[in-house]
């Protein structure tokens, strides 16, 4: 049976966000000195100058690692650089360390698309589809309908 935390982690997630959050890296950098950095990596996405955001949101990640902001910067940067593989690892990890992070689940359909999967794509929508039909949440079941219909509608045929 998979336990879970009080926000919905599962216990290996919990397990993980733990042993993320007691890295040494952590103490290195105090919160505000983090978020001085995160400015600009934020000003350079804003732009569109992901190859720039990239190395910062890579830092950012590595001593802020449970921070969710920097994780999807990191991915998002990935993703609008083409290296989609890299950035379903990072959404995937923002989905396990943020249960319901149903932004990086539609993400990583993205990427699957991108990426010319479009039976991962399809999966990974369903899945999210489900998981909104059953929480009951009516906007995040039309959108993944949507994203689902724009992709089963493209035949490569």
């Amino acid at each position: 049976m998979n336990k879970t935390t009080s926000i919905g982690r599962s216990a290996q997630g919990q397990h993980l966000y733990d042993s993320l959050e007691n890295l040494p890296s952590t103490k290195r950098f105090t919160r505000d000195q983090l978020e001085l950095i995160y400015a600009l990596a934020h000003a350079h996405i804003a732009q569109g100058q992901y190859d720039r955001a990239l190395p910062i949101f890579a830092f950012l990640a590595q001593y802020g690692p449970t921070r969710r902001h920097y994780l999807y910067g990191l991915a998002l940067s990935l993703q609008m650089l083409g290296r989609l593989d890299e950035a379903i690892g990072m959404y995937s990890l923002c989905t396990t360390l943020f249960p319901g992070s149903f932004e990086a689940t539609q993400r990583i359909a993205q990427c699957h698309v991108g990426a010319g999967r479009r039976d991962d794509a399809c999966r990974t929508l369903e899945s999210l589809l489900r998981e909104a039909q059953t929480g009951d949440n009516l906007e995040l079941e039309r959108r993944a309908q949507g994203m689902l219909s724009l992709i089963t509608k493209r035949d490569p045929a």
